[in-house]
């Protein structure tokens, strides 16, 4: 898409409701509407100067992500932030109905990073927060209508990053059981990775924000913890322990075991062993 493309399609098939603020507001304006399912409905703008907030109601559409198209649908929050192209258009056999918000506020996209939301589709649960703005807004009148939205929008946010974190959280718990299944075997970031369908930098900034560590320290750790274990209770050679933890050489084993429990495994052993 070139930065001069700019097309709009929307055939009478939108209802919108706009307020402009006055002095002390925490925004400029907004814009509240519905869009009605039309095949033919297309945004396409370079850059916009305010943030994009939708659900969608029903139907299906697709926004434009950086180079590539995300299909959006039923239950689906999309957020599109100031500054940053603005496209995206509904599936012809199948268009979209949705309720959005376009808000102009200097401080959104820096609140938004505070709280880790990108430009992106969410499934959060943000639609009564719609749908009570939309009710406002066609109530000519309503006091403190400014505060009410922006609270709308906050809790918008908040709501995306709630649901967002619990699915890094969800998906860093399946990078767990991955790393815990391989202890007694040969394996590496990537393979995990092409098995969680993610890439390998995405599996460790997922993993060491909940959890504190890399997986490969991780790891390395539950192998360390299985080692302490095999040499106070059985009488396995510390070869064959390196050996079944897939440290096939003995020399490393011992250096990383010192390196993490203060002793080499023949002193470990000795000293904890079972009588």
């Amino acid at each position: 898409m070139k930065k001069t493309d700019y097309r709009v399609k929307y055939p009478r098939k939108e209802k919108a409701y706009s307020f402009i603020t006055e002095n002390g507001a925490p925004f400029f304006s907004a814009v509240i509407g519905v869009t009605y399912p039309h095949p033919d409905y297309e945004i396409v703008d370079s850059v916009r100067n305010f943030s994009v907030l939708e659900f969608v109601l029903e139907g299906e559409g697709e926004v434009l992500l950086g180079e590539q198209w995300k299909t959006v649908q039923k239950g689906d929050t999309y957020i599109l932030l100031q500054g940053e192209k603005h496209a995206y258009r509904a599936n012809p056999k199948n268009p979209f109905k949705k309720i959005w918000i376009n808000y102009d506020a200097d401080y959104f996209p820096a609140l938004a990073a505070a709280y880790g939301v990108k430009s992106g589709v969410y499934k959060a649960d943000t639609l009564q927060y719609f749908q009570q703005l939309y009710e406002l807004f066609k109530e000519e009148g309503q006091e403190n209508i400014e505060l009410v939205l922006a609270d709308c929008v906050y809790q918008i946010l908040k709501a995306i990053a709630t649901a967002k974190n619990g699915a890094q959280n969800s998906f860093a718990q399946k990078i767990k059981n991955a790393l815990d299944g391989c202890v007694y075997k040969k394996t590496d970031l990537e393979k995990i990775a092409q098995k969680l369908f993610s890439s390998k930098s995405n599996i460790i900034r997922i993993f060491k924000a909940a959890y504190g560590v890399t997986p490969y320290e991780y790891l390395l750790d539950m192998k360390i913890s299985s080692a302490k274990l095999l040499l106070s209770n059985s009488q396995m050679a510390i070869k064959e322990i390196a050996d079944r933890l897939c440290i096939f050489d003995e020399h490393y084993f011992s250096t990383l075991f010192l390196k993490r429990t203060g002793l080499r495994p023949k002193a470990y052993r000795q000293t904890y062993a079972r009588k």
